[in-house]
């Protein structure tokens, strides 16, 4: 694993990956960028606090609703945060890092530019002719860093982005605000309702009732699902109070009017997109084996 770049002296000389930076703001989008980041499948030469405040601006525009978008129209409706999240994405995509030599002191800007736009010769400059050669053969960008921005984008109106809107999932938003606060009591009622006859030595006489539709109803709020997933978790819930639903009921009795019932309620919570994004959050969660960050 590489280490991460040190915060380095300005200015400084930049070997990095624009190409694959401009990738990105086609090809990703800021909730599937933080996923990757919290993953450790990128940002791994980021230190950590860099880490931290990319994934802070990623959170940002995840709540601000920006998190399905492409980066690329992130980064056009926020651009005061947009240029902190490109130069963080290409200080994770940079190589090397070199002092400015004093023969190209003279020439820079006030601001961080790509050395192409500088009228000095790279060949001449015996410390930049290796950086030259090598952004030659593995077809980087050279640019001279003045602070911790990197050149932005010029060119975002014309950089096309490739993720269909049509085609993207919504991602899972865990509940803030009333939300959560009303999702939150309503599981604690209806664990509350399960535990407090335990406590007293009874057991809860029907324990599908009353608190499972609580603690459904807490997630379905959570959630914001919209009303199919309602009726979804209704007909589970059902399920689960028919008369005949019980362990030493006939496998006939339980199997009829139960299979068709949960059928209905799978389709109906399938095409609810609230219910599906949580599921996708959950098999991400199992797959990748991490854990979310804090408010999650």
């Amino acid at each position: 694993m590489s280490q991460p770049v040190s915060p380095p002296r300005w200015p400084v000389i930049a070997l990095y990956d624009r190409r694959a930076a401009y990738a990105l703001l086609r090809e990703w989008t800021p909730h599937h960028l933080r996923d990757e980041l919290w993953a450790g499948h990128f940002g791994t030469q980021l230190a950590p606090t860099a880490a931290a405040e990319l994934e802070e601006h990623l959170t940002a525009w995840v709540q601000r609703a920006l998190g399905a978008l492409p980066l690329r129209d992130a980064l056009l409706v926020d651009e005061q945060r947009g240029q902190r999240v490109f130069a963080l994405i290409c200080a994770a995509l940079t190589v090397a890092q070199v002092p400015v030599p004093a023969a190209l002191a003279e020439h820079l800007p006030a601001d961080s530019c790509d050395l192409a736009t500088l009228p000095v010769e790279l060949a001449a400059v015996p410390t930049l002719a290796v950086l030259a050669h090598r952004a030659s053969d593995e077809r980087l960008s050279i640019a001279a860093l003045t602070s911790d921005l990197y050149p932005f984008p010029t060119d975002l109106e014309t950089l096309v982005a490739t993720v269909a809107y049509g085609d993207l999932a919504a991602p899972f938003e865990p509940p803030t605000g009333w939300r959560r606060v009303g999702a939150s009591l309503l599981v604690a009622a209806g664990v509350a309702l399960l535990v407090l006859p335990l406590l007293v030595g009874q057991i809860p006489a029907h324990p599908a009732g009353l608190p499972l539709a609580l603690l459904t109803l807490g997630l379905l709020v959570g959630i914001r699902a919209g009303w199919m997933g309602f009726a979804g978790a209704l007909c589970f819930w059902l399920v689960a109070n028919l008369p005949g639903f019980r362990y030493d009921s006939p496998l006939l009795t339980i199997l009829w009017p139960a299979l068709p019932m949960m059928g209905l309620g799978l389709a109906l919570l399938s095409l609810d997109r609230r219910v599906r994004s949580l599921w996708r959050w959950v098999k991400r969660q199992v797959r990748g084996g991490r854990r979310p960050p804090p408010g999650d």
